[in-house]
């Protein structure tokens, strides 16, 4: 039996999910979470431990990549899969690289879901595919890809420095190195191509 841990804040979503690997022999829900904070404060003393973490990137509060890189800032090495309602190649690739096994889309059916989730429990790890990968966003450090995301919401340095707790001078060398990559010489034309990108 493979136990799972399920967050997601949206409580219908959460619920159908629920319901849908209930009818799989192999898999027992054993707590539904609404929140990254709910799950961070639940696996302190977990009641029955998780074999499995299956969370929502979107959250608010604390979103599932902030949870998620507490968790792995903590020491908690069980696998983690990620859910997306859309196709969100930053959200995911952050994601993998912040240590999740797999990420999945929430209208994915039933038997792609189940066989993920079944991979993962094994020990496995489902690489993204080959366009989420594109556009040379596997070689962003994680935190180019928090400052990536902070350009495409449109803010300016002083504004990424504060949301993110750095320094304007280290948001320069950071956009300055992300141009560098994506093979451009100002903000604006990087901006379009990660637009292109559909990170935008």
């Amino acid at each position: 039996m493979i136990r799972i841990l399920l967050v997601d804040d949206q409580a219908i979503v959460r619920q159908g999910i629920a319901a849908l690997l209930d009818t799989c022999d192999d898999f027992e829900v054993v707590a539904q979470l609404a929140s990254g904070k709910q799950c961070l404060a639940w696996l302190e003393n977990p009641p029955t431990e998780p074999d499995l973490l299956l969370m929502d990137i979107r959250m608010p509060d604390m979103d599932g990549l902030a949870t998620l890189a507490q968790l792995r800032s903590q020491g908690w090495h069980k696998p983690v899969v990620l859910m997306t309602t859309f196709e969100e190649p930053l959200a995911l690739t952050q994601g993998i690289q912040l240590g999740a096994n797999a990420c999945l889309l929430k209208d994915a059916e039933l038997d792609s879901f189940a066989s993920v989730l079944r991979k993962v429990a094994a020990g496995g790890q489902i690489p993204l595919p080959a366009q989420h990968s594109a556009n040379r966003l596997d070689t962003f450090t994680p935190r180019e890809l928090e400052v990536i995301r902070e350009l495409c919401a449109g803010k300016h340095n002083k504004e990424i420095a504060s949301a993110l707790g750095l320094s304007s001078g280290t948001v320069r060398n950071y956009v300055s190195s992300i141009m560098e990559k994506l093979g451009v010489q100002n903000r604006a034309r990087a901006l379009l191509k990660l637009r292109d990108a559909g990170l935008g």
